[in-house]
């Protein structure tokens, strides 16, 4: 019972580490990133200092994507 339970577990992790990787490979092969991200910034840093814009107008902006640096 306990070695059921021990490789019930190893498969779980394996699989979690597995989707871990998946998405790592994704991000890493995705040629755009938002543009909050471009600069440095997390969305919530960017949308404050678009002054003058909406907040649904900022979190477009800042969630556009554009081409990621070499």
């Amino acid at each position: 019972m306990l070695n059921r339970a021990l490789v019930a577990a190893t498969l779980l992790a394996v699989a979690a580490f597995l989707v871990y990787l998946a998405g790592l490979a994704r991000e890493a092969l995705s040629p755009n990133q938002t543009y909050a991200a471009s600069i440095g910034l997390t969305l919530d840093q960017c949308v404050t200092a678009q002054d003058g814009l909406s907040d649904a107008e900022a979190r477009a902006y800042c969630r556009r994507p554009v081409p990621k640096r070499p």
